[in-house]
């Protein structure tokens, strides 16, 4: 069970500052909140069909995400070119990295992590947007902001990570 959260482990020691990829989607939901309070809604809406409306773009949106971030690991993983070689020989010189088990990271390790956890991430988040589904008939109208605005939160926390991760690939590529 320790190894299968490896992944988030690993991130979050070999990350420096790591708490700062999470204000962007903390801001994002608490705007939501807040704008949730103070605009009024229209008479006829219907909140829980908006919930579920909502929940299901999001299931649509991560299973892509998934789909998208496991391919990259897949090519990564496989691919064996010049390019590849040199990402498993390179040394990070990112400052926002820690070294992991006294060692600096290679640029694969960089990337291949930002990878892995995306994916866990992607994964919880997918089995949360379920689990929202199934009590969905249960929740008070009250708490669904709170859950719209969690869903806010993970989407924009996962298109970060993604965003990081293209980002360093660029980088990576050309400057090499």
């Amino acid at each position: 069970m320790k190894r299968l959260f490896l992944p988030i482990v690993d991130y979050f020691r070999t990350r420096r500052k790591v708490i700062l990829k999470f204000i962007a989607p903390i801001i994002c939901s608490g705007i939501f909140i807040g704008l949730s309070f103070l605009i009024p809604l229209q008479e006829d809406a219907n909140i829980p069909q908006i919930f579920s409306d909502f929940i299901n773009a999001l299931i649509s949106i991560v299973a892509i995400f998934i789909s998208f971030s496991i391919a990259i690991i897949s090519i990564l993983v496989s691919a064996d070119n010049p390019n590849i070689q040199r990402l498993r020989e390179m040394q990070s010189k990112d400052g926002s990295m820690k070294e992991l088990n006294g060692k600096p990271l290679t640029l694969f390790q960089v990337l291949l992590s930002n990878l892995a956890y995306n994916v866990f991430i992607e994964v919880l988040f997918l089995v949360v947007l379920i689990v929202y589904l199934l009590i969905k008939a249960v929740i008070p109208e009250v708490a669904i902001r709170y859950l719209i605005a969690f869903g806010v939160f993970g989407i924009v926390h996962i298109l970060l990570i993604l965003l990081e991760t293209v980002v360093q690939m660029y980088h990576t590529f050309w400057q090499n």
